[in-house]
C-alpha cells in the first residue's frame, strides 16, 4: 500500500514549524478530496517574495527528505512543466509534486478552484480560495493550427508507412522503435486535443505490438482508423480549414484492403 497519509502527516508538522512557509494548500484529487491510496500529492508551498522561495527551492531535496527520512527518495526538477516546480518518488511508493509559489506570482485559476489548506499564516489563502472559487472549473480549450496539424499530419502518414512496410516483409525488430515513436508524438497529443466524451477519442487507447507481424498489420489498420477519425473530431472541434488528401489516402486504404 502506498503511504500517501503518511507523507502528508508528515506534511503538515513541517510547513507548519517553517516560518517562511506563510500558506500550504493541496490540489488536484487531495484539494476535491476524491483521492485514492494510489493518489498523489499536489502540493503548493507559497512564500512571501522571490527572495525567500530561492531560498527554500535550493533547499528542496533536503525538504523532500525531510517529510520521511526513513524512507530512500529520488525527486528531480521538473521546470519543463513550470518554474520552481519539483517532484518527489519514495521508495514507499508515495508520490509528491511541489509547487515553489510567492504570493505576488500566484493567481487564482480554475486549475486551483478545489483546493485543501494546510497552513494560512494571514488569511491569504482563504482569500486565495475565495477567488480561485469564482472561476469557471471549465479548464481553457488548448489551441491548435492548420499548421500544426499539416506538420503531425506529414510525419504520421511517412512513420506509418515506414513500419507497415517493413511488417509485411515479416520484420517485427526494425519498424519497433519508429513504432514508439509514432505513438509518442500522435496520441498523447491527440489524447490532448480531444475531451473524454469524444468517441473518436476511444480507439485511440489502444495498442498492439508483438512477434507475430499479421496481427500487428491488422492492429496498425485500426491505428490509421483511428488516427482519421481523431483528426476529423479535431478539425471539426477547432474549425480547422484542414483539407486531407482524399485521394491518396483512399487509394492507400484500398491497398490495405487487398492485405491478409
Amino acid at each position: 500500500m502506498f503511504e500517501q497519509d503518511r507523507l502528508l502527516m508528515r506534511l503538515q508538522q513541517r510547513v507548519l514549524s517553517e516560518s517562511a512557509i506563510l500558506v500550504c494548500f493541496l490540489s488536484g484529487s487531495y484539494g476535491r478530496r476524491t483521492h485514492d491510496p494510489y493518489s498523489d500529492l499536489d502540493i503548493a508551498l507559497v512564500f512571501g517574495g522571490e527572495s525567500e522561495r530561492e531560498v527554500a527551492y535550493a533547499g528542496r531535496r533536503e525538504f523532500v527528505q525531510s517529510l520521511m527520512p526513513y524512507v530512500p527518495a529520488k525527486s528531480y526538477d521538473a521546470g519543463h512543466i513550470r518554474p520552481f516546480f519539483h517532484v518527489a518518488l519514495f521508495a514507499n511508493g508515495a508520490k509528491a509534486d511541489f509547487r515553489y509559489e510567492t504570493k505576488e506570482t500566484l493567481k487564482p485559476s480554475a486549475w486551483d478552484r478545489d483546493i485543501r489548506l494546510i497552513k494560512d499564516t494571514d488569511g491569504w489563502g482563504k482569500q486565495f480560495q475565495v477567488d480561485a472559487e469564482k472561476l469557471s472549473s471549465i479548464p481553457p480549450r488548448p489551441t491548435f493550427t492548420e499548421k500544426e496539424l499539416v506538420e503531425l499530419d506529414n510525419r504520421f502518414w511517412i512513420m506509418f508507412m515506414d513500419v507497415y512496410r517493413v511488417l509485411l516483409r515479416g520484420d517485427y525488430d526494425k519498424p519497433y522503435p519508429v513504432y514508439l515513436e509514432l505513438l509518442t508524438f500522435t496520441i498523447p497529443l491527440l489524447l490532448r486535443l480531444l475531451p473524454a466524451e469524444e468517441p473518436a477519442r476511444q480507439s485511440l487507447s489502444i495498442s498492439h505490438y508483438d512477434h507475430d507481424t499479421p496481427a500487428t498489420t491488422k492492429h496498425m489498420r485500426m491505428l490509421l482508423n483511428g488516427y482519421l477519425d481523431a483528426r476529423a473530431a479535431v478539425i471539426r472541434r477547432y474549425n480547422l480549414t484542414f483539407m486531407p488528401d482524399q485521394i491518396f489516402e483512399n487509394a492507400i486504404i484500398k491497398l490495405f484492403s487487398r492485405e491478409p
